[in-house]
């Protein structure tokens, strides 16, 4: 069992999250959040998800807000009463856009937050009680309403662990992430290092992190491609290469960002190996990603050669 504390930030790195369920053999994820960004909420309950992990919430401590999102992800989902707090998802349009343009901005994430609802397998119907909330008036759910939205699928009983194995000891929450709209170039950059340097051996939450970074529709190589091929495409290449280690050379990144949107371009250092027939490559590449910086950042395109 693995406790998730503090605030979830805008684009942070998920990777101290999947080296610790790997080292620590959790199959159940439990909070103590009190919420925060919610695209963060949802890149890691897609990674959840994609891990095949189970989440557990107790009273004891708190699941709110967009931590009620990362809950989502569990296969298994058991809560107890009053511990699932919701409202309106509040999401701040950037400096400077028009009446218009921050409306539009408001209905996309709060379709990409029923669309992602629904790909949890949950009733919809919750971000319609939740609408009904603002963020200063949290409503806790009822254990016959969490069943009822499929908020939990599971009965308490057959919960994988005992409730009264978790520590109600917060653990120290971790410093805010910082403002993506204010330091988009360091956020791009910071973005595309996780998703390139994260080629550990655990090919699920590889693939998680893959379906969370790429919009559903992608310049990939010079090629149009939908997500799911992208994620196939990266799936043979785990599997061929079973261990991966990539280093981005600080010294060769560039970045530029204008209209919400970043390119980032550089140099890494790879070696991979295949020990099933002791085979082993390493080399110099080189890449470039545009990404859409928002709510949810997405890459849009991806190119890149091996120099060697």
């Amino acid at each position: 069992m693995l406790i998730v504390s503090g605030e979830f930030g805008a684009n942070e790195s998920l990777n101290g999250f999947s080296r610790a369920v790997v080292s620590s053999g959790a199959k159940v994820i439990v909070f103590n959040s009190p919420g925060g960004n919610v695209g963060g909420a949802i890149r890691l309950g897609r990674m959840i998800r994609a891990a095949g992990l189970d989440t557990l919430q107790v009273r004891q401590l708190q699941c709110a807000s967009a931590c009620s999102l990362a809950f989502l992800g569990g296969i298994h989902r058991v809560a107890e009463p009053s511990s699932i707090g919701i409202h309106r998802a509040f999401l701040k349009p950037a400096d400077g856009m028009s009446t218009e343009e921050a409306k539009a901005r408001v209905q996309l994430g709060t379709a990409a937050i029923i669309s992602y609802v629904v790909e949890m397998g949950v009733d919809p119907k919750l971000i319609e009680l939740a609408s009904s909330y603002g963020k200063h008036d949290i409503r806790y759910l009822s254990a016959s309403e969490m069943a009822e939205l499929r908020v939990t699928n599971a009965a308490a009983n057959q919960s994988p662990v005992d409730a009264s194995q978790v520590s109600t000891t917060p653990n120290p929450a971790p410093a805010p992430a910082p403002d993506a709209r204010q330091q988009p170039e360091s956020v791009a950059v910071a973005f595309v290092r996780d998703l390139i340097e994260y080629h550990g051996d655990n090919n699920d939450f590889a693939l998680a992190q893959v379906q969370a970074s790429y919009a559903p529709t992608v310049d990939y190589h010079g090629k149009l491609t939908n997500l799911s091929s992208i994620v196939q495409d990266k799936r043979n290449y785990y599997q061929r290469w079973p261990e991966r280690t990539y280093k981005v050379r600080n010294d060769s990144i560039v970045v530029s960002c204008a209209n919400d949107r970043c390119m980032v371009s550089g140099i890494y250092d790879w070696i991979v190996r295949r020990p099933s027939t002791h085979k082993q490559e390493k080399g110099v590449a080189d890449f470039s990603y545009t990404i859409s910086i928002g709510p949810y950042p997405k890459i849009i395109a991806e190119t890149g050669d091996v120099q060697r």
